[in-house]
């Protein structure tokens, strides 16, 4: 926890670096509007639980010079049907194996984030905002992330009985919190127009938060949450 926080503290500073530079340099503002579709992939302890899934979501940039972008995201992703909706088990009274046909688990995601995106390199830097021009650029930001986690109608594993009863559930397991999270990566835009781009970028997620785990079904605690996303998005930009 205590790394995970010095890790966030670094990466607000970052950005706060990032402004201040761009502050501090000659250059035209401009600002911008966005979306963006994205593959959204569990890792770790998480991956046991889910797979991918869709996010989405849209941003505002602010352009303060050639060198770095500010940009502010929201952001909701969703992952439906579980893998422990078909997790199968070994019940010690028979030794069979059973499904859970009435298992429900899902987790929902909503996120707001400020991003610094800064280009390295006095070519690169240079470039943009020209059709059919383009430039790569290092992500590092930070924010709010709210999820909900709910997992339910699992049979209860431990039962003594001579026939397990199927209607027989574990109490339902519902884990969600509000917390903050650091996300870094890197990015390609490249200029349809002069104010036009396609942004496609990757980024890995750390969030501190948790999944408890569930010892019945042999399943891990995840913390923390970790991601990674891939995918494109659509910027509109316009000047000051």
């Amino acid at each position: 926890m205590k790394f995970l926080k010095l890790g966030f503290m670094a990466v607000a500073l970052t950005v706060l670096i990032a402004a201040s530079d761009a502050l501090a340099a000659d250059g035209k503002d401009k600002w911008g509007l966005g979306g963006f579709f994205d593959q959204n992939v569990p890792l770790r302890a998480m991956k046991d639980r889910f797979g991918s899934a869709q996010k989405f979501g849209f941003n505002i940039n602010y352009v303060m010079s050639q060198t770095a972008t500010i940009e502010i995201e929201y952001h909701h992703s969703q992952f439906d049907h579980g893998k422990l909706e078909k997790l199968t088990w070994q019940w010690t009274g028979d030794k069979k194996f059973y499904s859970n046909p009435n298992a429900v688990s899902n987790m929902k995601w909503n996120g707001l984030a400020i991003n610094a995106m800064i280009f390295p390199g006095e070519a690169n830097k240079a470039r943009g905002f020209k059709a059919k021009d383009y430039r790569y650029y290092i992500l590092v930001g930070g924010g709010f992330y709210r999820y909900n986690n709910v997992t339910k109608n699992l049979i209860y594993p431990a039962q003594t009985t001579t026939t397990l009863n199927t209607s027989f559930y574990l109490d339902p397991q519902v884990d969600k919190r509000t917390t903050i999270a650091a996300d870094v990566g890197v990015g390609l835009e490249g200029f349809l127009t002069d104010n036009i781009s396609v942004d496609v970028r990757a980024r890995f997620n750390a969030v501190i938060g948790e999944l408890r785990p569930m010892l019945f079904y042999n399943i891990k605690q995840a913390w923390p949450l970790t991601l990674f996303d891939v995918g494109a998005g659509l910027k509109f930009y316009f000047s000051k």
